[in-house]
């Protein structure tokens, strides 16, 4: 597998580049609206992509948005173009602070991301992202990941469970009642 390539870029198509290393020319993967920022001598890091019709390198100008790559790729539904699209949709520390807030606007402005996708994403990787940031997520936290990740905004969530005592799961069902109600 091919981790990172260091070169020059001799041309920037529609959602691609052509790193020159050496004699070789690689073409990565990179978003269309991200192509610019891709110029001159770099040094990018990859993700191979290999099917049985095609292969191919997604290119990242550092670790930390690889990483979150990784991360997004696990998610069931979302594929390697639509991870690199919300990874350069802002820096790695805006994307992973809007997923863990649960805001699913940031992610349904992102081509191709629709609002179950968006969900799936903020509702499974919330708790991943909150451990690697060394925040351990609170029971009213839990709560609020499940009710976002329903469709209910965060605002909300947080309103209805206020005062609400007992476990995780009680609170979850005597908020989703009082949601119900309103």
């Amino acid at each position: 597998m091919i981790a990172k390539l260091k070169g020059e870029v001799s041309y920037r198509g529609k959602d691609f580049i052509i790193l020159d290393v050496g004699p070789i020319g690689y073409r990565l993967m990179v978003p269309d609206f991200a192509v610019p920022t891709f110029q001159g001598e770099m040094m990018v890091f990859t993700h191979e992509v290999v099917r049985d019709d095609n292969h191919e390198l997604f290119a990242f100008a550092d670790m930390d948005s690889l990483e979150m790559f990784w991360k997004l790729i696990n998610v069931s539904g979302v594929g390697p173009r639509s991870a690199q699209k919300i990874v350069f949709a802002g820096t790695g520390e805006e994307v992973r602070s809007k997923i863990i807030a649960g805001n699913l606007a940031f992610l349904q402005s992102v081509p191709g991301i629709g609002k179950k996708t968006g969900q799936k994403i903020i509702l499974e990787l919330n708790g991943v992202l909150m451990e690697d940031e060394g925040i351990v997520p609170s029971a009213d936290e839990d709560a609020i990941a499940a009710l976002t990740g329903l469709g209910y905004k965060r605002r909300e969530a947080v309103q209805v469970l206020d005062g609400l005592e007992g476990e995780t799961e009680d609170k979850i069902r005597a908020a989703l009642k009082a949601l119900a109600r309103t």
